[in-house]
């Protein structure tokens, strides 16, 4: 049993599927009306974008600036609308359409993965729920470190946990297709052939051989990645927060582009008549001024610091002890986008845990 079927309790059906019949697959569903999203090149960077053929992916590319997350927790949502006449009526509005999101890579499934607890393991959010029923996720794996600031292998998500439908692996001519689900086995129609053990064992050799890459070019963590909650607990007073938050702008670009921050801020918007309005929510982030902002106008994290620290404990803290795997599953997106280089979690773990041992 692989790395990826231990984790998920079991066993994945595995198929080997010809590229051709597997794109043509894909773009019959495109010809039939299907909606699939998958990354394509923007000048120098990479988005999902709805496609209308499977020749305008992005295969093997740099991760895309924005996660998988905004398909199944969108920036915006409308929750319900409402009217005040003679008597209150509320409408509830949740909104999911199928949607096939093809060439997912493995820290935006796992993101999901982790979505899914949040949103549905104990506070049941159905907006959530209904869109990711409708999600077929179809991941690709990936033979090469997408950007210099990814750290996905020191994350332990180089590969899927759970939360996918399919995940392709590039075999040349061929794909090595693992089956996640029902909808995924449902999706490919017969297509391909049983995997042989010679073709399980031609795969764990190229991940084996992936391993050794990723840990040769991605940068280190120094501290177990076991360790990193008891680290993090052991320096809430470390003078790396002040050192860091000194140099943040604070403009949440980190938390705009993180697969696993869930925040969000409710709103209202009343019509002029006053009788009629929305519920909305739109993303929120940890590291803005007004997130801490409340009613009387008092700021209870306006110390860039401490909200550094925050977002930081919530990734590999918090979130770390109370479902047992971190919330940052090294894609780098949050490095990438800080303009003063301040928040990319590894760094931050790293100069801590040299800080610790020096003391």
């Amino acid at each position: 049993m692989d790395q990826a079927e231990s984790r998920r309790g079991g066993r994945l059906e595995k198929y080997l599927v010809a590229k051709t019949s597997f794109l043509k697959l894909v773009d019959e569903q495109i010809k039939e009306g299907k909606e699939v999203v998958a990354p394509v090149r923007q000048e120098n960077q990479a988005n999902f974008r709805r496609i209308k053929s499977t020749a305008e992916i992005l295969w093997g590319g740099p991760q895309t600036v924005v996660s998988a997350k905004s398909f199944v927790f969108p920036p915006k949502e409308e929750l319900l609308n409402y009217e005040t006449n003679d008597e209150v009526r509320v409408q509830p509005r949740v909104e999911a359409k199928p949607l096939i999101l093809l060439g997912v890579h493995s820290c935006d499934i796992n993101g999901m993965a982790l979505l899914d607890k949040v949103f549905t393991e104990k506070n049941l959010d159905e907006n959530y729920v209904k869109k990711r029923e409708n999600l077929t996720v179809i991941g690709v794996e990936c033979l090469e470190p997408c950007s210099p600031e990814s750290f996905c292998y020191r994350k332990d998500s180089v590969l899927p946990w759970d939360g996918f439908d399919l995940f392709l692996t590039d075999l040349g001519k061929n794909f090595f297709v693992e089956v996640g689900s029902a909808k995924g086995e449902s999706f490919l129609s017969g297509l391909g052939k049983k995997a042989t053990q010679a073709d399980v064992d031609r795969v764990k050799k190229i991940r084996r051989e992936r391993d050794a890459k990723f840990d040769e070019k991605q940068r280190k963590l120094k501290p177990k990645l076991s360790d990193l909650p008891v680290l993090l607990k052991e320096n809430y007073n470390s003078p790396v927060w002040a050192e860091r938050g000194a140099r943040c702008f604070g403009c949440g670009s980190c938390n705009m582009v993180c697969p696993t921050c869930y925040c969000f801020d409710v709103r209202d918007c009343v019509e002029l008549d006053l009788k009629h309005g929305i519920r909305a929510r739109w993303w929120d982030g940890c590291m803005l001024t007004d997130f801490t902002r409340i009613a009387t106008g008092e700021i209870f994290r306006e110390d860039r610091g401490a909200r550094l620290r925050h977002r930081t404990y919530r990734k590999d803290y918090y979130l770390f002890e109370k479902w047992g795997k971190s919330f940052c599953t090294g894609c780098g997106r949050c490095g990438k986008a800080c303009l003063t280089k301040v928040v990319d979690p590894l760094d931050i773990a790293n100069e801590i845990y040299e800080r610790s041992r020096s003391r």
